[in-house]
């Protein structure tokens, strides 16, 4: 993998994504199981990174047993999550707002309501809104059909988990519907693939957005997610 230039790559089971913001900072997921990931090749890896000024490597949201494997390697709790899954028991409102497909062109309108709708470090640049599209088979953009776009949602599928990789709403449209329909949009997708749970994460002080997915029948899992962190200098 060339290290010169923001990217994504894949090294061991891993993919990896250079910040566009930050060149010393990078982003990892697992995408095998942590058991065949071999620790002495990550860890020459993270050297690698180390000599070419990287000093900061984000894990993407784990579960505990894939956390072990990244603590073993020298990862440190960096944010706890709090993961939540709809089984599709419960009946599905249709989407009170008009919702449109996400096109490429609509990219950089997505970004700026990504920008204002999340923190520095939660904020995606155009590497990880590909990432989030292409995490899993097959996914799904939609936007607000409004003029201008002011919320979007990214909904993928692998096998029959569905997974809510994205929602975002432009604050200054927040509780217009335009976040609950969003979502409905995804919920009915998934039905319509056979899907058996939809998942979703969001951070345990995001009150709005958990107040949001439990009254669309969204309710708690018991093993919540964490992201991690390594640090050069430790």
């Amino acid at each position: 993998m060339s290290l010169d230039r923001p990217s994504h790559s894949h090294l061991s089971g891993l993919r990896v994504r250079m910040s566009m913001r930050n060149e010393r900072v990078a982003h990892v997921t697992p995408l095998l199981p942590t058991a065949k990931l071999q620790k002495a090749t990550l860890l020459n890896f993270l050297s690698t990174l180390q000599q070419s000024g990287v000093s900061q490597v984000f894990t993407s949201a784990l579960r505990p047993r894939e956390q072990v494997f990244f603590h073993d390697l020298g990862f440190v709790l960096h944010e706890e999550l709090l993961l939540l899954g709809h089984d599709f028991s419960k009946p599905l409102n249709a989407p009170m707002k008009q919702t449109r497909k996400g096109r490429r062109s609509d990219w950089n309108q997505i970004l700026d309501i990504d920008a204002i709708a999340f923190s520095e470090f939660w904020r995606f640049d155009d590497a990880a809104l590909r990432e989030a599209i292409e995490a899993t088979p097959t996914s799904r953009v939609r936007v607000s059909a409004q003029n201008q776009i002011s919320g979007f949602a990214i909904t993928g599928r692998s096998g029959r988990t569905g997974f809510l990789q994205r929602l975002a709403v432009d604050p200054r449209y927040q509780r217009t519907g335009i976040g609950r329909s969003l979502v409905a949009d995804a919920l009915l997708w998934s039905k319509r693939w056979f899907v058996h749970e939809l998942l979703v994460n969001t951070q345990i002080g995001n009150v709005g957005a958990q107040n949001l997915y439990e009254s669309m029948g969204f309710n708690k899992k018991s093993d919540g997610l964490a992201v991690l962190k390594w640090n050069a200098n430790t």
